[in-house]
């Protein structure tokens, strides 16, 4: 379904936008709406006059909302670009309480910030959230032909300004609003549970996206780490999409799995996602991977290769499964093609010795895996784990310092440029400091294109700096 589309919601014949016979408080409402924009048009020069004007305008259109919604059918003649099809959305809502915390989200105008829920069948669009996208709007009502008022759903990341009542106004924008209303598809549970009852993960490991596939943007996709989920990844949304430039060369996507399972089935369950994911989008752009943690364990086996000698070293006897089985597949893999440079966040290349203290180690044994992975894993669990005690596998084992799959991946270099974020919390010496999980020599590389070091814990990927730099990667790529 296209997201472009005929742009206005057109009144039945009501007269012009004044006093009109259909009720005092509509009536009242398109009075509001002339006078606003009078007031406009007088106080070009006075901020409070003007603030004041568009906070009238907004107050009028969503009084007038439920009504031109109810009333409203698809016009055509108007110049598409920029404009929303109301078609797409099953609700609009308008945004009721602002709230800034990044300025590059908002912008003062004309128009009322409203949020449109789109939901598409998972048919249709598998990659869409559960709760459906949630996509910023402004509702604006216009003098449409005949002196007909016209309610258009401009999009303003594309609109800045518009042409109405023989004036040049600009679009309101709201863009934090639409962030909070987005849901990822993940289960109904926790961070602990997520990662403790494998088993009972609600859907196929998928890739999410924050909005409908656009072919112009390139994908940036953010993975989440251990013990998390992508709602991780609010803040730094929020800090990238307030960046313009940033809003039109990328769109955001986000893969989520169930964290207690072994780091190579994660990985290839995303490596599979992308797949499926480039050829129903038929995509032109190659992908930026952005991981945090574990997610950036998952990030490196994307564009890293393990061939059968290299998997020998850790799993013998690997080399003798049927090339289709899901450990084999798993473990023995090539480059992705299509990824364009990552960025690794916090992430415990070489492993971190808390993957093996006591609490640890109660993890391990409170973790429920998904039956084909246990199944598929039963007779190679004493060469996977760390002292072949014979227990399966998991996520934990696979990030401690001794991870045979770790050793092989780290003796293997990216195909494509690389950038480290690492957290520390002893600025002053750096070599001996971690981020409380990740000691700074398992998350450094050599080869990386940049190092940026955070001054923060193991979280600090909601940092400002942090935040930052990944903007600075974005910006600077081809």
């Amino acid at each position: 379904m296209a997201l472009i589309g005929a742009a206005l919601l057109t009144l039945g014949p009501v007269g012009s936008l004044c006093a009109s016979p259909q009720g005092t408080k509509r009536g009242d409402a398109e009075k509001t709406i002339l006078r606003a924009i009078e007031i406009l048009r007088s106080a070009e020069g006075d901020p409070h006059q003007r603030s004041l004007a568009y906070a009238m305008y907004r107050r009028a259109v969503a009084d007038l909302l439920p009504v031109l919604k109810r009333e409203a059918v698809p016009s055509e003649g108007r110049d598409k670009r920029g404009f929303l099809d109301p078609r797409f959305f099953s609700r609009i809502t308008a945004i009721q309480r602002p709230r800034a915390t990044a300025s590059g989200l908002y912008r003062e105008g004309l128009g009322l910030p409203v949020i449109g829920i789109a939901k598409p069948s998972r048919k249709e669009d598998p990659n869409a959230p559960r709760s459906g996208y949630a996509v910023a709007a402004t509702a604006l009502v216009v003098q449409g032909k005949g002196d007909r008022p016209e309610l258009i759903l401009a999009d303003p990341t594309k609109l800045e300004s518009i042409h109405v009542f023989e004036s040049t106004f600009p679009v309101a924008m709201d863009l934090e609003a639409a962030i909070d209303a987005a849901e990822d598809a993940g289960p109904r549970f926790g961070d602990l549970r997520y990662m403790l009852r494998s088993n009972r993960f609600e859907l196929p490991s998928q890739l999410v996206f924050f909005q409908p596939f656009d072919p112009v943007k390139t994908p940036v996709v953010l993975i989440h780490g251990l013990m998390s989920t992508p709602r991780m990844w609010k803040p730094v949304l929020k800090g990238l999409l307030a960046e313009r430039e940033i809003r039109e060369r990328y769109q955001f996507w986000f893969f989520y799995y169930p964290t207690g399972q072994p780091v190579p089935f994660s990985a290839l369950q995303l490596r599979e996602a992308l797949t499926d994911a480039a050829l129903r989008h038929r995509l032109r752009r190659q992908i930026v991977l952005v991981g945090h943690s574990m997610g950036g364990i998952l990030v490196r086996a994307q564009v890293s290769r393990i061939t059968v000698a290299d998997a020998e070293e850790a799993l013998p006897g690997i080399g003798n499964l049927p090339r289709d089985s899901l450990t084999r597949r798993a473990i023995v893999f090539e480059p992705r093609n299509d990824v364009s440079r990552v960025i690794f966040i916090a992430t415990p290349h070489r492993g971190s010795r808390v993957a093996v203290s006591g609490v640890a180690a109660l993890g391990i044994h409170l973790i429920d895996l998904p039956d084909r992975v246990a199944s598929e894993l039963a007779d190679f669990a004493d060469q996977l784990v760390p002292g072949g005690d014979r227990r399966l596998p998991t996520s934990i084992h696979g990030l401690s310092p001794d991870s045979k799959f770790l050793q092989a991946l780290d003796r293997n270099r990216p195909v494509v440029p690389s950038h480290s974020i690492i957290g520390i919390r002893r600025s002053r010496n750096a070599l001996n400091s971690s981020d409380g999980i990740v000691p700074y020599y398992s998350s450094h590389l050599d080869f990386a294109e940049s190092e940026v070091l955070i001054p923060a814990g193991h979280g600090g990927f909601a940092h400002p700096k942090a935040i930052a730099e990944i903007a600075r990667i974005l910006k600077a790529a081809q």
